[in-house]
């Protein structure tokens, strides 16, 4: 059995280069070496995930075949000097427009600052915000009763992305609201190349669609500092074609000396076995498998509070009101209700009060500069 290696994990997450490579190039330079003077060369090597955007020399004597895996996408930024440049040319119009509202919906209703932490950041912050990113993560797929590879894989990423953004061979971006972070993205570089690996946001603030203003505002961070691709990997077609001007091929290399026919005959495999599984992906047979695996899989009922909001005209005297402070944990469910009312009347979120009426249960006022609004949860 021919041992596999994750190759794309190993050049951005590890900044590590597998050993049967003798140099790699990108868009027509080459950025990276072998200092290995000599190995001792095994009969058969293989590396999966090997983006063909790059350009892979296998050490002396060694060969390479080259078997099509999957596609990935990137936003190729060789030619654009600022983000808007990049707009105009890369979405169309009617993506450009939500990209455009989202932004301004989120900085003119909430309390915004952006903080990209790369090359210099203090451990005990960092430590912090990585707790943050992990409640963050894991509230979103378990919302979803979805399985995630980086969840499972947490310990190795906080362990190893501190030291990486020190060495500015990654960079940590948040998103902060009043000083709290609401969104976040982890992301890993190689030379030009930037891959945007984890983004997550906080659910409560879904209607100014973060996760799309979290990928805006790397993007303009890579274009101002002169990266050449901005990549974002395999997996959630829709939103990546809309962002991305560029596909690629991703590729497993098979790598060994000539004439090996133990390694050819695994090529040859493995390019039917891939051809069956992109096959079935066409088909969507792994979404169905996925929906009967999550009915199938038994995890907790989580109570679910559902809620309504109104147009309030009536005035209520203030002896009546009980005025709220959301950063209590009692009150939290009431945030994403807030966060709808500051999107749809595009109030700003610190002229906002919320009131909770004492002689009607579960039922609350916000009172922002524009407007009233009642909240009915149930």
């Amino acid at each position: 059995m021919i041992k596999k290696q994750d190759f794309y994990s190993s050049f951005f997450e590890k900044n590590n280069i597998p050993v049967a490579y003798k140099s790699i190039v990108f868009k027509d330079q080459k950025i990276y070496t072998s200092q290995a003077t000599s190995i001792n060369v095994k009969p058969t090597y293989s590396y999966t995930y090997v983006p063909d955007y790059i350009t892979c020399a296998p050490k002396d004597n060694l060969k390479i075949k080259n078997i099509f895996l999957k596609h990935g996408y990137a936003a190729n930024l060789s030619n654009y000097k600022t983000i808007d440049d990049y707009v105009k040319t890369a979405f169309k119009s009617s993506f450009r427009n939500n990209i455009k509202r989202s932004l301004k919906r989120t900085e003119l209703c909430l309390n915004i600052d952006y903080k990209m932490y790369y090359g210099a950041m203090e451990q005990e912050n960092y430590n912090n915000l990585m707790q943050l990113f992990h409640k963050m993560l894991s509230k979103r797929f378990n919302n979803v009763n979805a399985r995630n590879l980086t969840l499972e894989n947490w310990d190795f990423y906080k362990k190893n992305a501190y030291n990486l953004i020190l060495q500015k061979k990654a960079c940590l971006f948040v998103i902060y609201n009043n000083n709290k972070p609401i969104a976040f993205s982890l992301s890993f570089i190689f030379d030009k190349i930037f891959y945007f690996a984890i983004p997550t946001f906080n659910l409560d603030y879904s209607k100014f669609t973060l996760g799309n203003v979290v990928i805006y505002k790397n993007l303009e961070w890579c274009i101002n500092h002169k990266f050449k691709l901005f990549d974002m990997g395999y997996g959630g077609f829709e939103n990546k074609v809309n962002w991305c001007d560029t596909t690629y091929n991703f590729e497993h290399h098979i790598i060994s000396k000539q004439n090996n026919i133990k390694a050819n005959l695994h090529a040859f495999f493995l390019s039917y076995k891939y051809r069956l599984i992109n096959f079935l992906i066409d088909k969507k047979v792994n979404i169905k498998i996925r929906k009967v695996l999550s009915k199938l899989k038994k995890t907790p009922v989580q109570p679910i509070i559902t809620f309504n909001i109104t147009s309030c005209d009536k005035t209520y005297n203030e002896n009546n009101l009980l005025k709220i402070d959301l950063d209590s944990e009692k009150y939290q469910y009431l945030k994403k209700p807030l966060n709808d009312f500051l999107y749809s009347k595009q109030e700003y979120i610190n002229d906002v009060l919320v009131y909770k009426i004492k002689e009607e249960a579960d039922v609350y006022v916000l009172k922002g500069k524009k407007s009233v609004a009642k909240i009915v949860t149930t």
